[in-house]
């Protein structure tokens, strides 16, 4: 959490669309200009059928904006969006997230979002009917936004206000702080001059999971704990670390604003986001991705069974498997820093001669043997990509130790950021 002085300095864009769910938004501003931070705030004509500006105006102490031609306003998209820290749209109807989606600009939250450059954090919490939410036209919509870069809050399920039940529901205003406050805290943190000559770092860690139905889902063994030690490691000795790690690893102590991910497509969305927005120098990728998701379910009668729901019964069902996309294939493709450099693991239980190297694009490998890794205990060994494209030993380790102190190593000998 942000301390209150640095709290203060922040500046937060919030813009309300027309959702039922609006009466949140002014809970929120009240949270959060008690915690010292400085609003902005712009209504949609559609919100305002569900709240009025004076609602906002008597929170913040300012004049609420709503309309691309108010009065004084004709350059309140470009100054709004240059003046905030992060942006905001909550809660974020249908209607506007695909008018966002197809870069129409018929209203001052469209215009502002034309204006965005993706150098400062912004934020959707969409709030609707389930049946929206679910549209395929909607979905369409999130994964353009999400492709852009845009940081997508998705709503709960639970009672909606139509009275179905289901996704839509939009997420409570203090948990929306907290959000707020580990983006700010990621996004707005200024490194020492120190980090600054130092190679940025991506960690991940932690296996992937896939759904099978609301309650359970395919995974593996993966602790996360292997990446989180490394990352804890660079991160003590000065470098600027940033951890993606799952949301069902053991070990999370320590580390600074760590990006949790679940299933296999938001470890892809999440990684892809963080290379795209922010240069980063090296990827760690320690992650266990599932190579397979579930494609369809069915019955001892041949029957879909759908897994949008608790699947009941106690009778045979069959999991037909697709396989996953490789994504350490597409990291160099999704880095803005095409001088990225990517250590990658690999966790085998065969013979060493089945390693197959040269089907990875990575510059360094740390191959270990499921039956050498207990605990501290962790033989492994460190390979190297040559000019050619084979892969030779470069080192060995015995333990986890070991293995953080050859990558250290590694990481120390290619010299300072350059």
């Amino acid at each position: 959490m942000l301390n209150s002085k640095l709290e203060a300095s922040k500046k937060i864009l919030l813009q309300v669309t027309g959702s039922i769910a609006a009466f949140k938004a002014v809970a929120l501003a009240s949270q959060l200009i008690k915690k010292g931070y400085d609003l902005e705030v712009i209504l949609s004509e559609g919100a305002e059928q569900f709240i009025g500006p004076a609602s906002f105006e008597g929170l913040i102490g300012k004049k609420v904006h709503r309309g691309i031609f108010d009065e004084g306003s004709m350059m309140a998209h470009i100054e709004l969006e240059r003046s905030a820290d992060l942006i905001l749209l909550y809660p974020a109807s249908a209607h506007t997230l695909a008018a966002l989606a197809n870069g129409l600009a018929h209203s001052l939250i469209s215009t502002v979002f034309l204006a965005h450059e993706f150098k400062k954090p912004y934020l959707i919490a969409p709030a609707m009917n389930q049946a929206m939410w679910n549209h395929p036209a909607t979905q369409k919509n999130l994964s353009a936004l999400k492709d852009w870069g845009v940081s997508l809050i998705e709503p709960a399920e639970g009672m909606l206000a139509c009275g179905e039940v289901g996704y839509g529901r939009l997420v409570e205003p203090e948990a929306m702080v907290q959000i707020i406050e580990d983006h700010l805290g990621r996004a707005q943190k200024v490194p020492s001059q120190t980090q600054l000559d130092l190679p940025r770092i991506l960690v991940t860690a932690g296996g992937t999971t896939e759904p099978i139905d609301e309650v359970r889902h395919l995974t593996n063994f993966s602790t996360g704990r292997t990446g989180h030690q490394i990352a804890l490691s660079l991160q003590e000795q000065g470098y600027p670390v940033t951890l993606l790690q799952s949301e069902y690893s053991s070990a999370y102590d320590g580390i600074q604003n760590p990006i949790r991910y679940s299933t296999t497509k938001d470890f892809a969305e999440k990684i892809k986001k963080e290379l795209v927005c922010h240069d980063y120098d090296y990827v760690i990728h320690a992650a266990a991705v599932a190579d397979y998701h579930v494609e369809t379910i069915t019955n001892s009668q041949g029957d879909l069974v759908p897994g949008t729901s608790k699947i009941q019964g106690d009778s045979s069902l069959f999991l037909k498997l697709a396989p996953n996309p490789k994504i350490i294939r597409e990291l160099r493709t999704w880095s803005r820093n095409k001088k990225l450099k990517i250590i990658s693991f690999k966790l085998t239980t065969g013979p060493e001669s089945s390693l197959k190297l040269e089907s990875y694009d990575s510059e360094w490998i740390i191959h270990n043997n499921l039956k050498d890794v207990k605990e501290e205990n962790h033989l492994g060994t460190l390979f190297s990509r040559d000019p050619n494209g084979h892969y030779q030993v470069a080192k060995t380790f015995q333990t986890k130790s070991e293995m953080k102190s050859v990558i250290l190593d590694l990481i120390q000998s290619q010299g300072k950021k350059s």
